[in-house]
């Protein structure tokens, strides 16, 4: 998430009173840029830091977050400096988005200790450096290359704040002076309206007015979008966003092998069909050979020793000059066999091959959604279809092997009808064989791969069949479309292959949009 200055002047405004005088109780790295100090406060909160090249950004979050168990110099100088101390005081440099927290902290020999923390929030600039009270550095994330940088960050160095130029925003701004101010987003959308007509005055002062966030991309922003659709939110809502930011890049690091292997086998999949398709088109033209051989047979006063083609009842056939005729007709024959044999193996062949592409999109409509937890039964099913290497060393055990679980996912309706989804192919068997009972309803996406979803009511409530219609779709990455409706008693396993049903007696839902509001629920529910 990119934040302007002017933006985060706004967020450090709003947070300077939460964070002064707490305590910090503990420090975890949550992935390779990104740190949570836990907070002592009225409820279990944490400040979340992400250094991220591109998009570094500061929250304050309720939400639990994967911890990375790694151990380097510089994160054991954090813990040793922070952890356990109470934050004095919290700073903003006025025209840069650097932040500066004094952490005061008792030592184990029960000596005071006060050190600051400097933060760096600036794209392709990020950073964090820890000074002693005086502005001495002790550790820096990326060092200088050497003492001739202009502002040396090393080891014993004296750190300088050095002053930018003024980037406050005043109604004096024109669209020139405000550019350098505000992000280019931001930009782009208020040049786009001056150019239509509108006071740039009046933009000004919308912004400065704004007691709301917009989340756009990548972005946060403090004036909404005129041009590009963007989210409105709260401070608190923050979190969210970066709840979902970081659970989909812990995913990335995490599971590399599997978003890796499913992206590779669906596109040579995909190309491999293609490429079917080309040898069955080619081998369907050759079932007309036949014909041509008892065409040549047929021909034989017209035929002249030597030729390279003959014209029998207007059909024009080429030949081989150095065979005769029934050589020829021989050929043309034995050609039509070979094509309809490949015809034969090459219809198999697209039959496996969609099969397979088929286990792979459905995985991959299950990647977006996946928890962590999730993305576990999905690597199972990888390692038992043989696409993963099992790399575990099992160890012998005479103990009788307990039948896991494979836990789907909730949500409730209003009407109070319960409504569950998988997310992975175990989870939907589990969900439509083992859970749900045979007068309870069952839902699928048409035509496309998607989550099992099950009312568990013989007799649910418009509402409840609308929210679960909406799930099939919001769970395939559909936004509109149509939904099969059946009884779980109607629904059969196909043998063999896990998760997928086969049904005939079913009605069908049309839907052209999901509800905003369900579309909330469905975030929270994952």
């Amino acid at each position: 998430m990119a934040i302007s200055n002017f933006t985060l002047n706004r967020i450090f405004n709003e947070y300077h009173d939460r964070l002064i005088n707490t305590k910090i109780s503990k420090i975890v790295k949550i992935s390779e840029y990104d740190f949570s100090f836990f907070l002592f406060s009225n409820k279990q909160e944490s400040l979340i830091i992400s250094l991220e090249p591109i998009h570094p950004y500061l929250v304050i979050s309720s939400s639990y977050f994967k911890v990375i168990q790694e151990t380097t110099p510089f994160i054991a100088n954090i813990k040793k400096y922070f952890e356990g101390g109470t934050i004095l005081n919290f700073e903003k440099l006025p025209n840069d988005r650097v932040m500066i927290f004094t952490i005061k902290k008792l030592t184990p020999t029960y000596q005071t200790l006060i050190s600051k923390l400097v933060i760096y929030l600036i794209p392709h600039m990020t950073n964090a450096i820890i000074t002693d009270e005086n502005d001495v550095i002790i550790d820096v994330m990326r060092k200088s290359a050497s003492l001739e940088d202009k502002n040396p960050l090393l080891r014993g160095v004296k750190f300088r704040f050095e002053e930018s130029e003024n980037k406050d925003i005043t109604l004096e701004d024109d669209i020139e002076s405000i550019r350098t101010k505000i992000g280019n987003t931001t930009y782009q959308d208020i040049l786009k309206r001056v150019n239509d007509g509108e006071n740039i005055k009046d933009i000004i002062n919308e912004g400065l007015s704004s007691k709301t966030y917009y989340a756009y991309k990548n972005d946060i922003l403090s004036l909404p979008l005129k041009y590009q659709e963007c989210q409105e939110i709260d401070l608190e809502s923050l979190s969210k966003i970066y709840e979902e930011k970081a659970e989909t890049k812990f995913k990335k690091d995490h599971f590399d092998l599997v978003f890796k292997t499913v992206e590779h086998k669906l596109k040579g999949l995909r190309k491999k069909l293609i490429n079917l398709d080309k040898d069955v088109k080619k081998n369907q033209i050759r079932s007309d050979y036949v014909e041509i051989g008892n065409l040549l047979f047929m021909g034989q006063d017209l035929y002249v020793k030597g030729s390279s083609s003959i014209n029998i009842e207007g059909v024009e056939i080429k030949l081989d000059p150095t065979l005769d005729l029934n050589a020829n007709a021989k050929k043309y024959f034995k050609l039509y066999q070979k094509s309809k044999t490949a015809l034969v193996e090459l219809e198999k062949q697209k039959e496996l091959t969609r099969e397979k592409v088929e286990f792979f999109e459905q995985i991959d409509s299950q990647l977006p959604f996946a928890t962590v937890e999730d993305m576990d039964d999905i690597i199972e099913e990888l390692k038992n279809e043989g696409y993963i290497k099992d790399t575990a060393k099992k160890k012998p055990n005479n103990k009788k092997k307990q039948p896991k679980v494979y836990n789907p996912h909730y949500i409730t309706a209003s009407t109070g009808e319960k409504i569950g989804f998988g997310l992975s192919s175990y989870q939907n068997e589990y969900l439509t064989f083992t859970l749900a009972r045979k007068n309870h309803y069952f839902l699928h996406v048409k035509d496309t791969p998607g989550p099992h979803v099950v009312i568990f009511s013989d007799n649910p409530s418009k509402e409840a069949i609308l929210l679960a219609s909406e799930s099939a779709l919001y769970f395939a990455s559909l936004h509109g479309g149509e939904i099969y409706l059946l009884d779980v008693k109607d629904v059969k396993k196909i043998p063999g292959k896990r998760g997928k049903v086969s049904f005939t007696n079913y009605d069908v839902i049309s839907l052209d949009h999901i509800r905003e509001e369900s579309i909330e629920l469905f975030k929270n529910a994952k």
